[in-house]
């Protein structure tokens, strides 16, 4: 018997070194394959200001014997052969000593390597408070701490778990830009539990209205019932849709703490908490009247930021698509709705922020480098979202619309005051002044009521006007139609509720000119005319329409002077597959589209870039190797 679990941990250890580091080192911290194969896993402690490195096996087994009799002295051996002894510290509740000549320093509290239960728990719960671990690591760790003390991997696993939440986790990026070290991976957590505990475990709701109703809810309870500041400044990264700061209860927080929280605010905060926060005032000034000034001063940095490259705007924009992008790579949080992986890395994205500013980091070049590394990542992951959340195009993450968005969220909100008795408020001018300053005059209409990124699968809650139902009506019923014959349709489907008779009136128009569309001086205006009926296709769940854009997009690519290309047909058709909903019908309209597109490729660049988009969406959606398949070897040219 002996003898058959060496072989089949020999077996084990050769085929692992088989496969590439980041796949063996997966299965190895797996405590699951471990134990199937009889395998132990060890590691390297490293304590970077002794200097110390140690077998983390011996440490624990010296800890182990100094927590079950207290008057030893226990000896390790370091990497370098030198000998640290290890006591317990009278002057601190339960923490071990280590020392070596002149150089000596307080262990991490270990106390859950201890016999003693009521040491392991009182340990645990202050690690655990500190932090603010949530369920269900809370509950977790508690139960297995009662039972007994914790082997090597699993106090491994339990330091992880305390590590990746978002207090620990903004000190490491935090200390680590300081340093002018991060990366991708130090930036944004490969760690599913980290996000639920940053914004709330997911449990039934499929909406952020119901989110905000239900998960948000007991989350901003949680916050504000551990630490009513910290929680409260916590709760405000969930900001990025007003349903949910409208659910912060700040009656929890002492005046002075409110007072403090606005002033970090004004002068340190991330965008999207600073919305949330402005929004929370509007709604009951009066109860808040100290905090104005702060208001006021949050308000006048939405006003100025600027929406070019370098501005706080353009920064939470390419932080976005590098959290998002990067999630989409890693596959966290995949089979989750769209809305809640983007609530995440919104919340992540805002504490990067945070981040960024207190560390007084050069963001310049920042953004380039965001779209550089998880751009197409982020992009592909928003086509892919359109299946289920089919009102958010990842075209709307531009400096530009989120100003637009952020400037729309603040009148609103306004509007519950502008009619108060309040007629010297100094934020008043701000919001409804008459002069060029105020926050009015750079509404941009438009803009301002598109989609946010948590409104993907919500529907538009604003009838079609009837002069605009009649324009869209005329203009389709054209004997020759021209790229603006559309343009009451597409700019309709955007912001206001539409179903699938739209989509009919416009899928009968293209067949009515045999899908002749006069370009005249206006051929730069096709892809967007295409792109605009691909996502009414998607919006109205029209496959008919779609089948249509199917046509009329081939056509445009064999027409002389269309200036439609390979690519551009690719994103289209990406868009218009979102009129199918179910996941086997979207693989064979994206397959069929993306198959057709492959073998009309020609020049290397076209191919290499082709093949780039398809091997990425493969990894996001694994589902479309049934029907990409083709496409991808077609242009995997060695």
């Amino acid at each position: 018997m002996g003898s058959d679990r060496y072989r089949r941990s020999a077996l084990a250890l050769s085929l692992l070194n088989q496969f590439p580091q980041s796949i063996s080192e997966s299965l190895i911290s797996d405590s699951t394959f471990r134990s199937k194969f009889g395998l132990k896993a060890d590691a390297t402690i490293s304590f970077d200001d002794s200097r110390l490195t140690v077998q983390r096996s011996k440490l624990f087994k010296a800890v182990r014997e100094i927590f079950a009799d207290n008057d030893t002295s226990p000896v390790v051996m370091d990497e370098e052969g030198i000998e640290w002894r290890l006591e317990i510290d009278q002057t601190v509740i339960k923490r071990i000593k280590i020392s070596c000549r002149d150089k000596k320093f307080l262990l991490p509290d270990l106390t859950a390597l201890s016999p003693n239960q009521i040491e392991r728990l009182n340990g645990f719960d202050r690690d655990a408070n500190e932090v603010n671990l949530g369920e269900p690591s809370l509950s977790e760790w508690r139960e297995k701490l009662a039972l007994a003390p914790l082997e090597d991997d699993e106090h491994e696993s339990l330091q992880k778990d305390l590590r990746y939440t978002p207090a620990r986790v903004a000190e490491n990026i935090l200390s680590q830009l300081k340093q002018g070290s991060s990366s991708v991976s130090s930036l944004v957590p490969n760690y599913t539990r980290y996000f639920c505990q940053l914004v709330g475990e997911l449990k039934q709701s499929d909406n952020v209205s119901m989110y905000s109703q239900q998960e948000a809810l007991e989350h901003f309870k949680k916050l504000l019932d551990w630490r009513p500041y910290d929680g409260f400044l916590h709760s405000l990264l969930l900001a990025s849709h007003p349903y949910l700061p409208s659910k912060i209860r700040i009656d929890q927080l002492e005046e002075d703490d409110l007072l403090r929280a606005y002033e970090w605010l004004a002068k340190s905060g991330d965008r999207i908490s600073q919305i949330g926060a402005v929004e929370i005032w509007l709604s009951n000034p009066g109860a808040m009247p100290k905090v104005e000034t702060f208001v006021r001063d949050i308000i006048q940095q939405v006003r100025n930021d600027n929406e070019d490259n370098g501005g706080r705007m353009s920064l939470l924009s390419a932080l976005i698509v590098l959290v998002d992008g990067e999630l989409a790579r890693t596959k966290i949080l995949a089979g989750k709705p769209p809305f809640y992986r983007r609530l995440a890395s919104i919340a992540h994205a805002s504490l990067i922020e945070r981040c960024l500013i207190a560390s007084n980091a050069d963001t310049s070049h920042f953004s380039d480098w965001a779209m550089n590394v998880r751009g197409q990542s982020f992009y592909l992951q928003g086509m892919a979202d359109l299946r289920s959340e089919p009102r958010w195009d990842p075209e709307y993450v531009s400096a530009r619309q989120f100003k637009a968005e952020f400037v729309g969220r603040i009148f609103n909100a306004a509007q519950l005051i502008v009619d108060t008795e309040s007629k010297e408020s100094i934020v008043r001018d701000l919001l409804a002044g008459d002069g060029n300053d105020d926050v009015r005059s750079l509404l941009p209409l438009m803009f301002s009521f598109l989609p946010g990124p948590l409104e993907g699968g919500i529907e538009s809650q604003n009838d079609i006007p009837p002069e605009v139902q009649k324009s869209i009506e005329e203009q389709l019923s054209a004997e020759v139609l021209e790229p603006t014959s559309f343009a009451a349709l597409v700019n309709s489907a955007l912001y206001f509720r539409i179903d699938s008779n739209h989509a009919q009136i416009a899928a009968k128009a293209l067949r009515s000119v045999k899908y002749q569309i006069k370009k005249g001086d206006k051929n730069e205006l096709i892809f967007s005319v295409l792109r605009g009926l691909a996502n009414v296709a998607a919006i109205t769940r029209s496959g008919e329409l779609a089948e249509e854009i199917r046509i009329l997009a081939r056509k445009c690519r064999q027409d002389a002077g269309r200036a439609l290309s390979i690519e551009e047909s690719m994103w289209i058709g990406l868009v218009a597959a979102a009129a199918y909903s179910e996941m086997p019908k979207w693989c064979e309209f994206v397959g069929e589209w993306v198959t057709e597109l492959a073998f009309q490729a020609k020049q290397h660049e076209e191919i290499d870039r082709m093949h780039s988009i398809i091997k990425q969406l493969l990894h996001i959606v694994p589902e479309l190797w049934l029907t990409c398949g083709r496409a991808e070897a077609a242009t995997n040219n060695p």
